[in-house]
This record gives C-alpha cells, structure tokens and sequence, in this order.
C-alpha cells in the first residue's frame, strides 16, 4: 500500500529540515560547552602508506559548542590491564552541529571534522584537557526529516597523549600542555659568551654548531624555561624536542635571541634534575639495592 501523498516526508521539505536543524543548534548552545577544534595543519606530511603523521603540527584552533552525550562517567574501557601493562583510556561522546562547524571552520580546507584531530575541552579533570578523534559518527541522525546531509556530528575522543607534537594555536591554555607533558633535559649553563644577550627567550631554538649557524647545527631543541645566573646557583636552560645530543663546553646559541652560553659537564643519564619515574641512573641504582647477582642460582640449590 503507497503511502500518503498528504505527508510526504522524505521530500525537498527544507523548511522543517531548517526547523529541525534550528532545534539542534539551540539545544546544543542551551546545554553544551564551549570548546576549541585543533586540526592538524601538517596533513601533506602524512605517510599514505602506514596511515601515520610523522610531524603532526598544530597551529590553529577554532572556538566551537559541543554537548556532552554522557555527563555522568568517561566511556571506554577505562583502568584495565593489557600486555603492555597497566592503560588508562578516558573516552567520551560530544555532538557537533554540522552549521557551527561550517561556519567556524574554513571549508575549503576541512570539510568536516576529522580523525586525528585535536578537541580542546576546558573543564576536563579541573581543568583544560586535550582529547583526539578516534572516529567521526555522520549518520547519528540517519535520515531525521529526510534529510541529505547530517544536521550534526558525534565524535568520539581519547584522551591525547602527548608524542612531540608541535602545538603553537595562540592560545595560552593549550599551548601550555606541552610543556607540561613533554620530555624535557635541564642543561646547567657556564660562562656567557661576550656581547651577547643576557637570556633565551621562552619557546625559541636554541641549536650547537662548529661555525654558530644555526645551518649547519648538529643539535637543536625549544627552549621551555631559561633560570639567570642569581646568587652564586648557575644558569639553567630546560629544552624540549631535542634533535642531536649536547655536548660539553660547546656554546648554546639562540636562533632569536642571540643568547650564546657555555655548556657545562652534561651527563644524558645523570641530569641535575631527579625524575625518579624515569631517570635510568636512578633505576640502575635502586636495582643494585633489590636483585643479588652474588647468588648463583637465585632460585635455590638443586
């Protein structure tokens, strides 16, 4: 039996798509959040081959409302131990209106969103927390009114583990998480080379070379905070995204500031500062002290 011809709803009714839609936005401005979308702005570097981003560069983010689908707890599978030990995986459902993510977002560059992406979410554990898209949901809404396009997006986020990525939006509280999050060396810092700046500035390269150009440098890295010389406690210098390895009593120089300080004695496996959660000589030291290698045969004699 054919049905009505007086409720045709799966025609060009774009009037109460409109509605519909109208509905959606206003819902997820009444109920949602404010958050920031973070594309990854080094797509060319991608490895078509391995599906991998060697350098992923993050450069822009883009103020957006998202609704919480789940209030009550993270989703995933949470605490659990796999074969690599003990995983942690906080991940959580967020619906996006298609209209806000057009108007926000350049379409002739990001379509919509996708995964590999970054969401920034301000109210995570306190505070600001970085979650990546794991997978991009576009048929949530199947076929509302007889739509031809989704009305909105639901995304389903990780939580962003930091790997050396390059994460420069311009907005204070997501670029400091990677400074928060990354590996970084304290290097204590000698005599100041003479006619040359007093300090590094925050976030520069600061690079070691035979001729002081930073072309030919075969060690660079990013400044993350720089200590002068105060009361007799020598300068320190902490730098992430290392490239090469340090050497002692070579200048330091800085690719911006022109700062030029001696290194001082510099031990990779020894730094001034004690990680005792991953410094291997501290780890060395500490095993010495629990196995006994003077047992022969630690499981008892025969």
């Amino acid at each position: 039996m054919p049905t009505s011809q007086y409720f045709n709803n799966y025609g060009a009714k774009y009037s109460e798509q409109r509605l519909v839609e109208d509905i959606i936005v206003e819902s997820i401005k009444i109920m949602g959040f404010d958050s920031f979308y973070i594309p990854n702005d080094n797509d060319v570097a991608r490895d078509l081959l391995y599906g991998e981003d060697p350098v992923k560069k993050f450069g822009t983010a883009f103020p957006l409302e998202m609704y919480l689908s789940n209030a009550m707890e993270y989703s995933g599978e949470r605490e659990f131990f796999s074969k690599f030990g003990l995983e942690i995986k906080n991940n959580m459902e967020v619906i996006l209106s298609k209209r806000s993510f057009s108007e926000r977002v350049p379409q002739q560059n990001f379509t919509r969103p996708r995964e590999g992406d970054l969401v920034y979410v301000p109210f995570g554990n306190g505070q600001g927390e970085l979650f990546e898209i794991k997978f991009v949901e576009q048929n949530k809404d199947m076929m509302m009114m007889g739509r031809k396009y989704p009305f909105f997006y639901e995304l389903q986020l990780e939580k962003f583990r930091y790997s050396n990525e390059i994460i420069n939006t311009g907005q204070p509280d997501i670029d400091i998480i990677p400074a928060e999050d990354a590996y970084s060396i304290t290097l204590q810092l000698g005599t100041q080379v003479a006619n040359t700046a007093n300090g590094y500035l925050e976030a520069e390269i600061v690079y070691q070379s035979n001729d002081a150009t930073q072309a030919n440098a075969f060690t660079s890295a990013i400044v993350q905070t720089f200590s002068a010389n105060t009361g007799g406690t020598p300068a320190e210098l902490v730098v992430t995204n290392i490239a090469g390895v340090f050497l002692d009593n070579y200048i330091i120089y800085g690719a911006t500031s022109n700062a030029a300080f001696y290194l001082n004695t510099y031990d990779p496996l020894n730094p001034s500062v004690n990680n005792e959660n991953y410094d291997n000589k501290y780890i060395e030291n500490s095993a010495n002290g629990i196995i006994d290698f003077s047992e022969s045969n630690p499981f008892g004699q025969i």
